[in-house]
């Protein structure tokens, strides 16, 4: 591609000025030329232009300058981005290019900023959220960050938002096929890119908001959770719990966690309670099983950010994420956990050590792992148009802390004795497309509909046998007056 600037002398302005154009010429392997011109903004006299430029002495020659250096830039950068696509840059696609981005540029826009400025603003007004909720901003831009290393451009408003369908392409295409992640992942990064272009958009530094498309994903209808047989088995395993004087140093994976006692009645407590980081993670989770809060919450819980409804006997608390109060029954297990680890300590420490959530969720498969949760289930997901993890694993291999909060929804759903609205209540979602994620219907669901069926049946059947045995028991007399009876009812 020859880029030059040629003076149009047939065309003047008032003041006896003419326009230069930068002309785009393409020779092709056949020695076909094709040619494009594009306006720069810029009017000279002709004494003012020789050999392809505009001389020193041009009236306000800086910001003409500018104006010819940035047009070259530009269309240098779609070339580029044309070549790095694997497209030829033909003059004509280059000009249509040019006239998207100028059109994006001349947008009203009475503030200036960068993407990565507004980015920042953005992130500063989701630091009081919880850890969990802005870690998914921090992907976003570690995300974005990678693909400008791996383009060689820098993001700016011109390249998201003027051409918002070409960048989704190869953005998505990366994501794909560099970072192989799935559908319903880069949907979420997606998502967030759109909160944050909604940002850019109120605060009037884009005067338009472009629209991502999804990707399609599969439907996954059984979720991973613990059935309730399988909490139970959880809840009544010790093996790893701490007990002075055992010897642990067969499993490499443990070691011993000392939770500070500040209450009044510490000292009766010992002042240290000594617990191994696999009971730990064993207690959370039960616990997040027994009430249904997200591992964000965990991470804030204090010993007196519970309510306690008096004889109602509920857990209440303020959610991390979406600062909601909500409150749930007390059960056995929560109930005996909340005692282990509010003993001894003050109102304002700590309900649990803290752990972070990649150490939790390492240690959790590794305990469900020892403890044989062997059953078999798979979460397929989608890259791209392709299925993959279509395989069986074992449950401890795909457990995640999240897996607590989907045991709670699940198992409270099985007790066939609450509707959605009122679990939805306890566990703080808005509506039922967000809560129907967390159902799950998995095969043992659906032979509890083939079971039904039968049941029905044979205990009809079983019922019939017992009438005919029990009447052909009756002496002669009796079984007439069983008969004029049961007439009597019929008629």
């Amino acid at each position: 591609m020859n880029l030059s600037f040629k003076l149009k002398t047939q065309d003047k302005n008032s003041k006896g000025e003419s326009p230069i154009y930068l002309r785009m010429r393409y020779s092709d392997s056949n020695g076909r030329t094709t040619e494009s011109s594009i306006f720069s903004g810029v009017d000279v006299l002709p004494q003012h232009f020789k050999n392809g430029d505009i001389i020193v002495k041009t009236p306000n020659y800086s910001s003409k300058r500018i104006k010819l250096d940035s047009i070259i830039s530009d269309v240098e950068k779609i070339i580029s981005e044309l070549y790095s696509d694997g497209l030829i840059p033909y003059p004509k696609v280059v000009k249509e290019r040019y006239t998207d981005m100028k059109k994006v540029k001349e947008m009203s826009s009475p503030k200036s900023i960068t993407f990565w400025g507004g980015y920042k603003e953005f992130f500063e007004t989701k630091k009081h959220k919880s850890r969990g909720y802005t870690k998914t901003f921090i992907s976003l831009k570690n995300r974005l960050e990678d693909f400008e290393k791996y383009k060689r451009i820098k993001l700016s408003f011109d390249y998201v938002v003027g051409n918002s369908f070409q960048f989704q392409n190869q953005f998505q295409n990366f994501l794909w096929e560099e970072k192989k992640l799935s559908n319903g992942y880069i949907n979420k990064l997606f998502e967030n890119l759109s909160n944050y272009l909604f940002f850019c958009f109120n605060s009037n530094y884009i005067s338009k908001k472009p629209s991502f498309k999804k990707n399609d994903t599969v439907e996954n209808l059984e979720k991973i959770y613990l059935y309730e047989d399988e909490v139970l088995k959880l809840s009544q395993s010790k093996l790893w719990d701490y007990v002075e004087g055992k010897d642990y140093s067969k499993n490499p994976h443990i070691y011993f966690i000392e939770d500070e006692l500040l209450g009044t009645k510490g000292e009766k407590y010992g002042e240290v309670r000594k617990i191994t980081n696999w009971e730990l993670v064993k207690d959370v989770f039960l616990f997040q099983c027994s009430i249904g809060c997200r591992y964000s919450d965990i991470l804030e819980f204090k010993v007196n950010h519970f309510d306690f409804g008096g004889d109602k006997g509920t857990f209440s608390w303020v959610q991390q994420k979406t600062d909601k109060r909500v409150s749930v029954p007390i059960n056995p297990i929560s109930s005996e956990i909340y005692k282990k680890y509010s003993r001894g300590k003050s109102l304002s420490q700590n309900l649990f050590p803290k752990l972070s959530n990649q150490k939790f969720n390492k240690s959790l498969k590794l305990l469900l792992k020892d403890l044989k949760f062997n059953r078999l289930v798979s979460k397929p997901k989608k890259i791209g148009s392709k299925v993959v993890d279509e395989d069986n694993k074992f449950l401890w291999e795909m457990i995640s802390s999240h897996s607590g909060r989907k045991t709670f929804i699940k198992n409270m759903i099985d007790l066939g004795s609450m509707d959605y609205m009122t679990i939805m209540s306890m566990t703080g979602h808005k509506t039922i497309r967000e809560f129907q994620k967390y159902v799950s219907v998995s095969p043992h669901d659906l032979d509890k509909g083939r079971k039904l069926y039968k049941k029905l049946q044979s205990e009809g059947g079983d019922e019939n046998e017992e009438l005919i045995k029990l009447f052909e028991s009756l002496e002669d007399d009796k079984k007439s007056l069983v008969f004029s009876l049961i007439r009597s009812f019929v008629k």
